[in-house]
């Protein structure tokens, strides 16, 4: 048994390594509403996160389970609930973000109208300017009135996403425009109890993964709903 949690620990140890290593580069646990962000500067998206936290939580459970016994299946309804339910929140938090207008929208659309569409153009905005610095007192006057308007621009861009950048983990999790809010706060601890209660019956039975009770599951959809409904709000402008 102990052999199986070593192993077990290990591969998930590498797949959670994984995940948080594409995180900090990439938007795989992040929102993606402003792509004129850089993915490691993007807000982390509790709905993600969650659907990343049950996929580590199910994984070390099955290979556990599979190792300690040999037997493959012994994944539980309950298991595939948890889940769905972090799935399916998934997909209403993304649905809710995209039939809203949101301030996210706004700072999008007025980029866009400056010409910066996407990272990529942020980029070449960079580029840019540096080329034209470089000339120094060979600058014409019409080039420094375009590199005087290119650095406006990137000015205008840095103020303008400033408050979109990522303000840490944790804080991202649990905060919206207002401040903390209680409905996310809500959401994750429970994820967080709830995964725990699960690897401990895991642990405990060293057979199948465990039946939760029915009211531990609706607890879970509760809280979750909870926060899709409340991010409805959240994101008005």
């Amino acid at each position: 048994m102990n052999k199986a949690l070593i192993i077990s620990f290990i591969i998930v140890f590498l797949a959670a390594w994984l995940i948080v290593s594409l995180s900090r580069h990439s938007a795989i646990l992040k929102d993606q509403m402003i792509p004129q962000i850089p993915p490691r500067q993007q807000t982390y998206s509790l709905a993600r996160t969650q659907m990343a936290f049950w996929f580590l939580i199910i994984l070390l459970s099955f290979l556990f389970l599979f190792f300690a016994t040999g037997n493959y299946d012994t994944v539980s309804t309950q298991a595939l609930t948890l889940m769905g339910i972090s799935v399916v929140t998934a997909g209403g938090a993304a649905i809710v973000d995209r039939s809203q207008d949101t301030p996210e929208d706004a700072l999008n659309d007025g980029l866009k109208a400056l010409g910066l569409s996407n990272y990529q153009d942020v980029l070449n905005l960079y580029a840019n300017i540096a080329d034209a610095s470089a000339l120094g007192a060979a600058l014409t006057p019409a080039g420094q009135a375009k590199l005087n308007d290119m650095l406006l621009l990137k000015q205008t861009y840095l103020n303008r996403t400033q408050p979109f950048l990522t303000q840490g983990f944790f804080t991202d999790l649990t905060t919206d425009v207002d401040g903390t809010a209680l409905h996310r706060l809500q959401a994750l601890i429970w994820t967080v109890v709830i995964g725990a209660v699960f690897v401990y019956e895991v642990f405990q039975s060293c057979k199948v993964m465990p039946d939760l009770s029915d009211n531990l599951l609706a607890l879970m959809g509760v809280s979750n709903a909870g926060y899709v409904g409340f991010k409805y709000n959240e994101t008005q402008y």
